[in-house]
């Protein structure tokens, strides 16, 4: 293991995990979500970690009582007033000479915030594709800056950052108590969650789609949580932790009647504030033809990331031609005998029609039984048939709704889909699906599931199950015998009930 982080005692985790990492601090008011945050930034504070924390209530300039943290913006416990015109230099500092910044946002209205902070997100973006070391921005009330289904130029940035930054070194923490007005690309590629309680049933089903339980499972968890405590998700893992609590103060704590001092803060060392006094000095606003410059780097650069998406979309185009899509004939009727009858045709009688198909030619009478052509015998051993009916005896045993998704993702292999694409070929209901995931299934590794930006996709791993179950025939059957199995097996298993 790296280096550790204390965020909890219940948890094992290094500083090196969250370079590039996007995480996702989530919950209601009073849940301890900003605890868990403000602990994560401490930890960060405390092994140097270059970041940036995007402040809209001005809660985090507690961290001064432990940190050399330089707090900018406009109103009081700021050091250095700033606006759109050298945010930009604001974040070179921090960046080149690893100052971390509190950029307190809570003293400028909506159109002027978002100015300010697009300015300072793009020099981070552009200086990080130089510099590339690790550097992470916090964001609170995130849903304020990247909301579902709104478009706008400031969320196309903070959206860039959090889920391509990595190569850049960048990593991206958001925090928000509205998970359901969170962009959902961002929340769904985050590699880290941090999920603390929410009532509402919109961010309960936002939870549903991130925790690998049943519906009724992810509410009675997530509404029994008490404050501090969270389900941490990282990959595979998924566990309940309780966070420490922050040991510098907190500026967002809930009033009440005691009496509570502010403690004394750290200040940044002087050289920093003259650096950044210089900075603005020597640069200032921006003239006309330099916005117009950046402005036109930023749509060369999206008109570059589009004509790479458009050829990967002809890429994706030209190997679907490829595509060979065999279907099955049903076979020949079986030529039992010809009878040439007298010169003079005749039809047969309608009523001898139930056993043989009559057809008449220019030059008799064809009559052709309607018994199919034998199939051919299996060459496998008994051993592996027996195992294959086992194995199909097995799957008879499950549900009705496992045997309809397993049928349908066989049939329909090697594609994957989402629950409502599968409810709507096998005639169940999209919420019977994704709450009654098909665990039986999925633990024998017949099935795999996956959760994409569009929610979770199942897919058939039948090929990968039959090479691994029966790999203890392979030296007497083959690869050869191997796809015989996989067929017989797909033949069976895909006969929906």
């Amino acid at each position: 293991m790296g280096t550790p982080l204390s965020i909890s005692r219940d948890l094992e985790i290094d500083l090196e995990s969250l370079i590039g990492q996007c995480v996702a601090v989530l919950g209601i008011r009073g849940s301890g979500k900003s605890n868990t945050a403000g602990v994560i930034f401490e930890e960060l504070l405390s092994h140097n970690y270059p970041m940036s924390i995007v402040d809209i209530e001005g809660e985090y300039f507690g961290l001064k009582e432990k940190y050399e943290v330089l707090v900018v913006g406009t109103g009081d416990g700021v050091e250095i007033e700033i606006d759109a015109g050298c945010a930009a230099e604001i974040a070179e500092v921090s960046m080149e000479k690893n100052v971390p910044v509190v950029l307190d946002l809570s003293g400028f209205l909506s159109d002027e915030r978002n100015e300010i902070l697009m300015e300072y997100l793009t020099s981070l973006w552009n200086l990080a594709g130089t510099l590339r070391r690790p550097y992470i921005i916090g964001i609170e009330e995130a849903h304020e800056f990247i909301p579902q289904g709104v478009k706008t130029e400031l969320k196309e940035m903070i959206s860039r950052i959090a889920l391509r930054g990595r190569k850049r070194g960048l990593g991206a923490i958001v925090v928000s108590q509205r998970s359901a007005k969170v962009e959902k690309d961002v929340l769904s590629q985050a590699g880290m969650l941090f999920l603390h309680r929410v009532v509402h049933e919109v961010d309960m089903r936002v939870y549903s789609e991130l925790l690998p339980w049943r519906k009724s499972e992810v509410k009675e968890i997530i509404t029994s949580l008490e404050t501090g405590n969270c389900i941490f998700v990282n990959g595979e893992t998924v566990r309940p932790i309780y966070v420490r609590e922050r040991a510098t103060f907190h500026a967002g704590f809930t009033p009440s009647l005691e009496t509570v001092a502010t403690p004394e803060l750290k200040q940044v060392s002087a050289s920093i504030i003259e650096a950044i006094e210089r900075a603005r000095e020597g640069r200032g606003r921006k003239s006309r033809a330099q916005e117009l410059e950046e402005q036109l780097a930023r749509l060369q650069e999206k008109l570059g990331e589009r004509e790479a998406k458009i050829a990967h979309l002809e890429e994706t185009a030209r190997t679907l031609g490829y595509i060979k899509v065999e279907v099955p004939q049903a076979p020949l009727p079986v030529l039992k005998h010809v009878e040439v009858p007298p010169p003079t045709p005749a039809i047969a009688p309608a009523t001898q029609l139930p056993e043989q198909i009559s057809a008449e030619c220019g030059w008799g009478v064809i009559k052709v039984a309607s018994e199919p052509a034998p199939a051919s015998s299996s060459t496998l051993p008994p051993a592996v048939r027996r195992h294959v009916d086992r194995l199909v005896a097995r799957v008879e045993r499950c549900s009705l709704l496992e045997r309809r998704v397993l049928g349908f993702l066989v049939a329909h292999s090697p594609g994957s889909y989402t629950a409502s694409q599968i409810g709507a070929w096998t005639d169940c209901a999209r919420e019977m699906i994704e709450d009654e995931l098909p665990h039986e299934l999925l633990e024998a590794g017949l099935i795999a599931r996956e959760r994409r930006t569009d929610g979770l996709r199942f897919q058939s791993r039948l090929r990968t199950f039959v090479t691994s179950e029966f790999a203890v025939y392979l030296p007497d059957i083959g690869e050869a015998g191997l796809h015989e199995v996989t067929q017989q097996l797909s033949d069976r298993l895909a006969r929906t009930p």
